[in-house]
Formats: C-alpha cells, structure tokens, sequence
C-alpha cells in the first residue's frame, strides 16, 4: 500500500540524492580529519568553517525558496544547485590551506542551498498529507543509504592505502564519478511540477500557518545546542580512534540513519509528527551523552544513536511543512525554516569550536545533551496542540 506513493519522479529524485550523498560522503567525514591532521587546523577554525558553510545554506535557500515560488516552476534551479555542487566538492584535491578547503566546503553548502527549497518543493508536489511522513522517509533513506556508500568506499581507500594526504586527495577526486551520474538521473528521469505562482510579489507572513512557526521555533533552539557531524568526527578522534577507523563510525552513522528514515516517517504518519520529533531530540542527548564519556564503545553506541536522530530530524520537518503550507508557498516556507536553523547552527558550531579550544570537548557535549533532552521533554509534552493544529 504505502508503495503507491512513490512514483517514478520520487523514486528518481531518491536515486539522484543516493548517488550525490555518494559523492559528498567521500569528502565530507575526511575534510575536518584532513583540516585538524594535514593543515592543523583549531577547532574554533573548523567550527567556524562548518558555521559559515551551513549558514550559507540557508541565506541562499530562502532566496531560492522564494525565487522558486514566483516561478512556477521547480526542476531548473534543483539541476543548477546539485551541478555546482557536484563540480564543485572535488576541487578539494588542490587544497593547499584552510581556507582553500572553506572555500570548497562553503561553495558546496552554497549550491545546496540553490536546490533544497525547490527539490523538498518538487518531492512534496508528488506526494499526499497521508503518506507525507512516509514518502520524505523514503527519501532520507535513500540520502543515508548513499551516504554509507560514500564513507564505506573513503574508508576502503584508506584502508588499503593508507593514511597519507595523497590517499586523501585521491579520494576527493574520485568524488567526481558517483556526482555526475546524480545528474545525468536528475536531468533525464525527473519531471517538473509548473504551477501558477500568486500575483503579489510580496510575501506576507501570516500567509504561512502557526504550526509553521512552532516547529521552526523548536527546531532552531535545538540547532543552536546542538552540534553537526564534524564535532562527533573530531571527538572519535580524541576518544582513541584510529583515523581510518573513524569513516567506518562515520558508516555505523549513516547506516543506522538510513535503516530508521522509513520507520521513523511511517510512525509519524500514524502517531504524530510532532511526538516523533520530540524522541529525535531525546536520541540526539542520549547520542552526544555516550560520546562525552570518552570510551571507544561509548563513541560507537553514541554514532549509532546519532544516526537515528539523523534519520528523522529534517525529514519530519519537512513533512511538517509539507502538510501545512499552502502549494504556492512551499518553497518559501522550506527557505524560512532552513534559514532560521543555518543562523542558529553557526552560532552553534562557532560558539562549540571556541569552547572546544579553551574548556574541553567533554563539558561541550554534555551540556549540549543536557539542552536535547529539555527540549525533547517541553515538545513531547506541547505534542498533541501542535499536531491538532496541523490537521485543522
């Protein structure tokens, strides 16, 4: 039964993210290893970085949100930002300093910027409120199982050759292959989804319903204390991982957050978006708890944990929206929530690099597990307005 919500467009827009995050996850777990080991980078740098990167992500997809929404259309600005994204990521391999790997880091963050708005927008035109949870499920499963793809082959590489800067260049190269086949899926097997755009040229925010609001709320509180996949790389690091271990732990991670995508979607459909997100927050401290105790088990079950929360956190937001804002809007709306969460995670991530360098990783991750778990427990217990809401 649930199958029938995936047509063909969904279904090739899941293959295009599977062989994109295929190309990315090749570099992304290596860039902070290869900044912190061959350029000796600070982890205040590092965060800095992966602030500045998320939150040109977020400025660019608000305007393309927009952009997209006075459109009509959605397919052309969802094919320039993974083309740029893709030729982009392997331009790592002449990386001579941190900043030449920011400039990458952040030019690739900028071209996902371009297309997320428009491409959530697209996937969402071929989808029902029923399924919603279901169909951006799939979807993430197919962005993990790429994901498990891309770090299982940079640590194969690794492995077998060692873990020299020249392996790791070579490894960036390499990220050019599973990229261009991402686009030539895209561009040959997805269709557009035209529709007639309003006539005003303004965008009023009343025009976005009050469950919007709220989650962008949680979610942005939430962003701001928490941390992105880099800090958990760098911590393995100082946990006692050897460095090609740590893209295998990088695997367990997106292994386990392509396992629960669907499930996660499906109970969401059937319990509550809104609930299930609280749970995520909840996976998230209990995650970052395991990985403050130092301990190689503790880092293993911590990347496992944060695979779960991984596996739901953006998805259910997106179905959230997807219910709730009008057709015409849904670009814009997806724009305004990545925006307020690219703000707040590069307060996050500055803020967290700082206290790295002069407090301890250790102190970092427990408050930021303290806050996930107050955060879980305020939504789970707001669960059923926010969802009544959703469904008026």
């Amino acid at each position: 039964m649930r199958i029938l919500s995936l047509n063909k467009n969904i279904v090739a827009l899941g293959a295009n993210s599977f062989f994109t995050d295929f190309s990315t996850e090749m570099i992304l777990p290596l860039l902070p290893l290869f900044m912190d080991r061959f350029l000796h980078a600070s982890k205040s740098e590092i965060g800095l970085i992966e602030g500045l990167a998320e939150f040109g992500v977020a400025i660019l997809i608000a305007l393309s949100g927009f952009y997209s929404d006075r459109l009509g259309k959605r397919k052309g600005l969802t094919v320039f930002g993974y083309g740029m994204s893709n030729l982009i990521k392997p331009l790592a391999f002449f990386a001579q300093t941190t900043t030449m790997i920011a400039a990458v880091r952040i030019g690739d963050r900028l071209a996902k910027g371009v297309r997320v708005a428009p491409r959530d927008a697209l996937i969402s035109a071929f989808t029902t409120k029923e399924a919603s949870g279901f169909v951006f499920g799939f979807h993430k499963m197919m962005d993990g199982a790429g994901a498990l793809a891309g770090s299982l082959t940079a640590f194969g590489v690794l492995w077998f050759w060692g873990e020299s800067e020249e392996t790791f260049r070579s490894i960036f190269a390499l990220s050019l292959i599973p990229g261009l086949i991402s686009m030539a899926i895209l561009i040959f097997w997805v269709s557009d989804a035209p529709f007639t755009p309003r006539r005003e040229r303004r965008f009023r925010p009343e025009a976005l319903p009050t469950p919007f609001y709220w989650l962008v709320g949680f979610q942005s509180l939430f962003s701001l204390v928490a941390m992105n996949y880099s800090f958990f790389l760098l911590k393995a690091g100082t946990n006692g991982f050897a460095l090609a271990m740590i893209p295998l732990a990088y695997a367990l991670y997106n292994l386990t957050q392509s396992f629960f995508a669907i499930p996660i979607g499906k109970m969401a459909d059937r319990y509550g978006k809104p609930a299930l997100l609280a749970s995520i927050y909840v996976a998230f401290g209990l995650g970052t708890l395991f990985m403050a105790s130092g301990s190689i088990w503790g880092t293993w079950i911590g990347f496992g944990i944060y695979g779960f929360f991984a596996g739901g956190f953006n998805a259910l937001a997106k179905a959230i929206i997807s219910d709730t804002a009008p057709l015409e809007l849904k670009a814009t709306a997806y724009g305004i929530y990545y925006t307020s969460i690219g703000f707040a995670t590069l307060a996050s991530l500055s803020i967290g690099g700082i206290i790295w360098d002069r407090v301890g990783s250790t102190f970092l991750f427990e408050f930021s597990s303290v806050c996930a778990l107050g955060l879980g427990f305020i939504l789970f217990q707001m669960r059923h307005r926010i969802h009544s809401m959703t469904h008026e």
